[in-house]
């Protein structure tokens, strides 16, 4: 119960934050585009029991542990994210994690969305969950999609995010399949005490 109030409070406070900031970005961009993601000179990262592949133009934005959920936001240089949220709690469900998420990130940008969302699990057979929503600044409406992944290991469980403009796809998918191809759980450091990774 403790690690699910964490992970609500994490996503209610990131969500307000960065959901605006994308929606803003996202609106921005539109007339400038989505640079592609540099996928021939990718970036390694492998900290506590994460390890992945970043695409070479796109930068880690935030790296952070709080209480037991570590979570780790990597941004292009337009307004697409990934984001990855690794928790002890094996058990948590990827569609009621998706819900969840989706929920709080409405809640946090009340005025730039465009009508609900819409849930799609066409690709669910291959461990997917898609979400179609739009984002509206200044009479401007812009389609998204999200997609919900889960990883378990023995010890943890990574949800993994991706967030784009419909339209940024063909310049952001090859960095999300970049992430989402390299990304391993290990199995993390034994903790000091007081500090768990597990």
């Amino acid at each position: 119960m403790a690690r699910e109030s964490a992970l609500r409070s994490l996503l209610s406070r990131w969500c307000s934050y960065r959901w605006w900031l994308a929606g803003a970005c996202a609106v921005a961009l539109c007339a400038c585009g989505e640079p592609a993601a540099d996928v021939s000179r990718p970036l390694s990262y492998d900290r506590l029991g994460v390890h992945m592949s970043i695409p070479g133009n796109w930068s880690m934005a935030e790296d952070k542990r709080v209480d037991a959920v570590h979570y780790m936001i990597v941004e292009s240089p337009g307004a697409a994210m990934f984001v990855a949220i690794v928790q002890a709690d094996t058990t948590a469900e990827l569609e009621d994690f998706a819900r969840d998420f989706s929920a709080e990130a409405d809640k946090a940008t009340p005025s730039v969305m465009n009508g609900h969302s819409r849930f799609d699990r066409s690709a669910f057979a291959e461990g997917t969950i898609r979400e179609h929503y739009t984002l509206s600044l200044g009479g401007v409406k812009v389609p998204h999609r999200r997609e919900y992944r889960k990883i378990t290991g023995a010890h943890r469980t990574a949800f993994l995010i991706t967030q784009s403009a419909d339209e940024d796809l063909p310049q952001t998918q090859p960095g999300f399949d970049l992430l989402l191809k390299s990304f391993k759980l290990a199995d993390a450091p034994r903790a000091a005490p007081g500090d768990a990774t597990r």
